[in-house]
């Protein structure tokens, strides 16, 4: 039987100009009517058939933010199989470098902020992230892991 997967790429955005408060990465509130509203999320989506994945991120984020990435890095890949869901495999790529304003540009959102490290353990603590893998893919950026609980309880 032939299973087939959505693939997302998702990007963290990198601002290092403000260095008194350490790194501080880009995050959407995201505005679907589902279990992930009003939460938190890195800008990014879907590829479509036919797209390579820094086609997609480019234009998830331009489409989402407003943001032309000038650099990327894929830094993790998460497959996601389980019992009760379509098999996913998500992205997420770095980028330190950008042009553009970030705002919201996409219906899809509600807002758009920059989370320095405390910022985002915050999130976490009060169940406002999106996806529990989220609590995992910032240690890339040297973040220390969030505590478990809140968003982070299934990581």
């Amino acid at each position: 039987m032939l299973v087939k997967a959505t693939i997302s790429a998702h990007a963290l955005i990198v601002d290092q100009s403000a260095i008194e408060n350490g790194l501080r990465v880009l995050m959407v509130r995201l505005a679907y009517r589902d279990h992930r509203w009003r939460t938190w999320s890195f800008p990014g989506g879907y590829v479509d058939e036919n797209e390579t994945l820094e086609s997609a991120l480019a234009r998830e984020v331009v489409e989402e933010v407003g943001v032309v990435l000038k650099q990327t890095v894929q830094v993790q890949t998460v497959p996601i199989i389980g019992p009760e869901k379509k098999p996913h495999v998500g992205f997420l790529f770095r980028c330190d470098a950008w042009e553009g304003e970030p705002t919201r540009v996409s219906h899809e959102l509600l807002e758009v902020a920059w989370f320095t490290e405390s910022d985002f353990h915050q999130k976490a603590r009060e169940s406002k992230l999106a996806y529990a893998e989220m609590c995992n893919q910032v240690s890339c950026l040297g973040w220390t892991l969030p505590e478990r609980s809140g968003s982070c309880d299934q990581y």
